[in-house]
């Protein structure tokens, strides 16, 4: 697949983006509400104590595991060349329990080289991958808004009826009301390869933004054929709905978690669009009321796929960096953008067909997940969050070996009995 974006890779080697790739280096801070004293480390250098952040390398853009809260209230947001622990959307700290590090005292002065190693090869994978000016690369506070700013701008819509339909369509996780701790358990993030989940959501075709808006007064008259009505288009579909949950006569029902998500809470779910449509209605009976359908579905265009760099190698399946680079692509489509101009967020229908996609996979495994006898606590993005007894880890390994999942290096869960390991 050859984008317009990427680069030839005989125009230079991942080595050779001097300019365009500025080195990279992780801080772990000793405390990180405190974001002073800890362990800094280049490119895989060996790691060095600094005392605050102001001693840290003035050229090296910096990626920290201090807490959100405090990088902004430090004022560290406004530091030229601080990053926070978010950055990579996965946080500094997961990716080290992603990959079987104790990142806690004087652990960091070791882990600090390895993250910092991975953090330098998602640089350079993307100078290569996208057209860079000197200094676009890592100007903004995460990867995935760096990315998009790649993309020609969303068109806008000029429909405020529509732009709340999209709203009240788009869901970036579901969680579920199982999330309790309970004794001798474990919380496991179960994931899909993040470059394989991506290439399967950038499938998923688009909506073009001709839209006509058909009330119920056009639709047909009884409430199963209106939903046959839907579910029979060809063209993309986005439907106001009601949902009764206390009729479903599904035991996946309460599994869709329809308008439940992980942190602050969303619009009011009035709206879905087709792709969740047709997997929702297999669980929870749904009522139609009115519809927007678009003209017609259409592929990403060519500048919006997959680098090619990501996808002619089959070995960077096997690359961590390779894959936070894949996730951060496919969201830097899937999330909404910040309109100066008119001082709001604007919503894309792509973002809201991109988002069902995922969440759509995601659901196939998280029932996949029940059915196998796991308590599952919520999915997205190309994951599911599991709560599992301890004596079930084994099963655990069993399952993400039968579907092909990455998952936590167990190794401390199962041989030094750590609880806050998987945390």
């Amino acid at each position: 697949m050859n984008a317009p974006h990427a680069r030839n890779t005989n125009d230079y080697d991942l080595d050779a983006a001097g300019s365009i790739c500025p080195e990279i280096g992780v801080m772990l801070y000793d405390d990180a509400n405190a974001c002073t004293s800890g362990w800094a480390s280049v490119g895989g250098s060996p790691a060095a104590y600094v005392r605050q952040h102001s001693d840290l390398a003035n050229n090296v853009i910096w990626i920290t595991n201090g807490s959100f809260s405090q990088y902004v209230t430090m004022g560290l947001r406004n530091v030229h060349n601080i990053r926070p622990l978010t950055f990579f959307r996965t946080q500094i700290n997961q990716i080290g329990t992603d990959l079987g590090y104790d990142m806690s005292g004087a652990n960091a002065a070791t882990v600090a080289p390895l993250i910092s190693e991975i953090a330098t090869r998602v640089f350079k994978l993307a100078s290569t991958s996208y057209e860079w000016k000197p200094g676009e690369l890592s100007n903004a506070d995460s990867l995935y808004e760096n990315i998009k700013s790649r993309f020609p701008k969303d068109v806008t819509l000029k429909n405020p009826a529509l732009e709340r339909a999209l709203q009240a369509a788009y869901q970036t996780d579901s969680a579920l009301s199982k999330a309790d701790f309970v004794p001798n358990s474990v919380f496991l993030t179960l994931r899909i390869n993040r470059l394989t989940h991506a290439q399967r959501v950038l499938t998923c075709p688009i909506p073009d933004d001709g839209w006509e808006y058909i009330p119920l007064q056009r639709l047909p008259a009884t409430s199963k054929e209106r939903l046959a009505f839907c579910l029979q288009h060809d063209q993309p579909i986005l439907a106001k709905v009601e949902i009764d949950m206390a009729r479903a006569d599904s035991d996946y029902a309460s599994l869709a978690a329809f308008g439940q998500k992980a942190s602050a809470r969303m619009a009011l779910r009035e709206w879905v669009s087709h792709p969740e449509l047709l997997w929702l209605v297999r669980f929870a009976p749904v009522e139609i009321k009115e519809v927007y359908r678009s003209h017609h579905y259409k592929t990403l265009p060519e500048k919006m796929r997959m680098p090619r760099q990501l996808i002619e190698d089959p070995l960077l399946q096997l690359s961590y960096s390779a894959g936070l680079l894949a996730e951060n692509h496919w969201m830097s489509l899937a999330c909404d953008e910040y309109i100066k101009l008119k001082k709001q967020k604007m919503l894309s229908s792509r973002a809201v067909w991109l988002r069902a996609a995922d969440r759509a996979l995601c659901f196939t495994l998280a029932k996949k997940a029940v059915d196998a006898g796991f308590t599952v606590t919520g999915f997205g993005t190309g994951a599911i969050r599991v709560r599992v007894q301890r004596s079930e880890l084994l099963k655990t390994l069993e399952f993400c070996i039968e579907h092909s999942l990455v998952c936590p290096n167990m190794q401390r869960l199962i041989q030094e009995d750590d609880l806050e390991y998987a945390a």
